[in-house]
């Protein structure tokens, strides 16, 4: 047991240091468009990050460190800045078991075995807004970036921007609440 233990934590280990210490191939992340709907005193936020956890990311993922990528919501109305808000979706990964830990936003955490599902879960952006009729038409800005993460079994901190080549994803968008159902 304790051997299976080793191996699966070595090779977590090994992976993320040949990524950390060779080249690397990095991707082109975008921000789909924001579809909405809206039900009561609530707008719905959905877009999906594309292109962003490929290459180099299994190995990330797979290192046993919390990985959150935080994406950042502001809502004008005029000049009026009247939502701000950080979203943050995360996965942790155990090497003793093989499952990752997923939590999107404040929803409570999905365990899974698959990295595809860890892929759709961090890439899907979803937020309620509760908005005011009188807004009528807002500006809505998403954002998306990666931290800097420490690797403790490294001992080595990795700014995860460079994996998406130091671009921040974004989406701007105009929205008529009175013509969103």
């Amino acid at each position: 047991m304790f051997e299976v233990l080793g191996t699966k934590i070595l090779a977590g280990v090994v992976s993320l240091s040949m990524l950390l210490f060779s080249s690397f191939k990095g991707n082109d992340p975008l921000i789909s468009s924001i579809s909405t709907a809206k039900t009561g005193s609530y707008l719905y936020l959905k877009a999906n990050l594309e292109n962003a956890f490929e290459n180099d990311f299994p190995s990330i993922f797979a290192s046993g460190s919390k990985i959150p990528v935080h994406y950042d919501l502001v809502v004008h109305q005029g000049s009026r800045t009247v939502a701000s808000h950080r979203i943050t979706n995360t996965v942790k990964f155990d090497p003793t078991t093989g499952i990752y830990e997923l939590k999107q936003g404040n929803k409570s955490p999905v365990f899974t075995e698959s990295p595809e599902e860890v892929k759709r879960t961090l890439a899907a952006f979803e937020y309620s807004l509760a908005y005011q009729s009188a807004w009528n038409k807002i500006n809505v800005k998403l954002e998306a970036h990666l931290p800097k993460v420490h690797f403790q079994q490294l001992n080595k901190e990795l700014d995860l921007m460079v994996l998406w080549k130091y671009k921040k994803p974004s989406v701007k968008t105009l929205i008529d609440i009175r013509k969103v159902f």
